[in-house]
This record gives structure tokens, C-alpha cells and sequence, in this order.
């Protein structure tokens, strides 16, 4: 996808974000999406605040930002707010932040606090195929894993996926996970020490 930030050329486009309107001559970001309405599978972009974007889609902004050239006064700002709202690669092992989220495989409440590890999945939206993310237990591992290779669905091999958190965790792309966290996952994956 070819997202972008560019001046607003008119003032009609509200923010998918806090829904205001984007005035004419201010910058904006531009998430490119697949139009749902499309016979031939066009591209559309949705309009933000650079603001808005920065907290709600810091991974898609940063890019964008990072690529665009012309001066832009409130630049530090903006990447503070990307900074503080960048999320961690997937799959990801985590403390649960509130006990809001599901487990997918035994679809229990994931208690705050309990370490649980997040997915990527897309789902059918509103608006057409949408990201989002997926979690399960520690502990459900294993059965949620055998699930999604049941269901036809890409599912990483056990090895694999401890392999993918660890490098996360070593790149600090996740700092909250500690090396406890680390054992077990491994436990939980029967993967040994």
C-alpha cells in the first residue's frame, strides 16, 4: 500500500479519526486502502490529521513521514506521538493491559496483567478486508495453533513463532517482555528451556 501525506487541495475531506474536517491547505495523511466498491479492485484513501494518524496508525504514518521531504512546523511533535503509539511487529508476547480481549482458542477472558500472545488477522469489515489483532493465552498455544492449521489459515510452526517474539524482544520492539515472559512461552510451546 502507498500511503502518503500530502496538502489538503480542498476542505471537504473530514478526519477518520475525531472527524473534523481538514481545511483546505493543511497537511494530512492518506491511508491508501482496497475501495470495497470497485469492480476492478481500485485503490481509495482514507484522510487524517496528522495528529489523528499519529495515534491511531503510527506504524502506516512513520513510513509516510520519514519519506516526505517539504518542511513541516510541527514535525518533532508528530514523531513523538508516532513514538509513543508505535505498535510491536506480529507476533508479539505481551502483559495483558486490561482484561478486555478474548483468547482466541479457548475464548476466555484474558485477564490484566496475564501474558498472552497477539496475531495478525484480517477480518471482514464494513469497509472491506481489515487488519487487526487476534490473541490467546500462553497456555492455549498450542491449541490455537492446531486450530488455524485446521482451518486452512497460515500458522506458523511453534519453533518458529518463539523464534519471531525472541528476535522482537532482543530488537527492543517490545520492551515490556522479560526473560520469565520468554520462559514461559517456551514452557507453554514445549519447547524446553
Amino acid at each position: 500500500m502507498s500511503h502518503k501525506i500530502e496538502i489538503a487541495p480542498t476542505g471537504r475531506a473530514s478526519c477518520r479519526g475525531c472527524k473534523g474536517t481538514i481545511v483546505k491547505g493543511a497537511t494530512r495523511f492518506c491511508e491508501e486502502f482496497a475501495n470495497p466498491y470497485s469492480e476492478d479492485g481500485g485503490m481509495s484513501f482514507r484522510y487524517w490529521h496528522l495528529a489523528c494518524a499519529a495515534t491511531k496508525l503510527a506504524n502506516e504514518l512513520s513510513p509516510a513521514l520519514a519519506a516526505y521531504e517539504p518542511a513541516l512546523g510541527d514535525r518533532a511533535s508528530i514523531e513523538a506521538l508516532i513514538a509513543e503509539h508505535l505498535r510491536p511487529p506480529m507476533p508479539h508476547a505481551e502483559r495483558a493491559p486490561n482484561g478486555r480481549a478474548r483468547c482466541r482458542a479457548c475464548d476466555e477472558s484474558i485477564a490484566k496483567g496475564e501474558l498472552r500472545v497477539a496475531f495478525e488477522r484480517t477480518f471482514d469489515g464494513p469497509m472491506g478486508p481489515q487488519k487487526g489483532a487476534a490473541h490467546a493465552h500462553a497456555r492455549c498455544l498450542q491449541k490455537y495453533l492446531e486450530r488455524e492449521k485446521e482451518r486452512g489459515h497460515e500458522a506458523v510452526e511453534p519453533h518458529e513463532l518463539l523464534g519471531q517474539i525472541e528476535a522482537h524482544s532482543l530488537q527492543g520492539a517490545h520492551p515490556t517482555v522479560t526473560a520469565d515472559d520468554l520462559t514461559a512461552l517456551r514452557a507453554a510451546l514445549g519447547q524446553g528451556a
